[in-house]
């Protein structure tokens, strides 16, 4: 099962999701930003790193919020949601088109990656819709 780690950043009580660019896998979904795990890697320097490739900013790794399970088609990962400190909120975008801050009662309405549902879910009742 891979690994992968998904960054929970929330600024004035709004989380930071981001939209799968046309030609990545799961293209056209929003998910929490981040990506997989390398051999030796743990989860807080893999999500610094991700971030860093994946939205140029600087960021500082918390705590494990959750894992998710799910298999898609191309073989089973697990999803380590970790809280981060964004030391910037000015993105240059990669591998996604868009992204936007949500309340996490808004995150459901978006289409997630299935991955990122329970862990939307986890947020929506950790910290309430709004």
């Amino acid at each position: 099962m891979k690994q992968v780690a998904a960054a929970i950043a929330i600024s004035e009580g709004k989380v930071l999701v981001t939209r799968r660019a046309a030609g990545q896998k799961l293209a056209g979904f929003w998910e929490f930003p981040g990506g997989k795990l390398e051999p030796g890697e743990d989860v807080q320097t893999c999500i610094v790193r991700e971030l860093q490739e994946e939205l140029g900013v600087t960021s500082t790794a918390g705590d494990v919020l959750t894992i998710s399970e799910y298999t898609y088609p191309g073989g089973a990962i697990s999803l380590i949601a970790i809280e981060v400190s964004l030391h910037t909120s000015a993105f240059t975008l990669t591998v996604h088109d868009d992204y936007a801050w949500k309340a996490p009662g808004e995150l459901l309405a978006l289409n997630l990656a299935p991955a990122d549902i329970p862990i939307a879910k986890e947020l929506i009742e950790r910290y309430g819709a709004n």
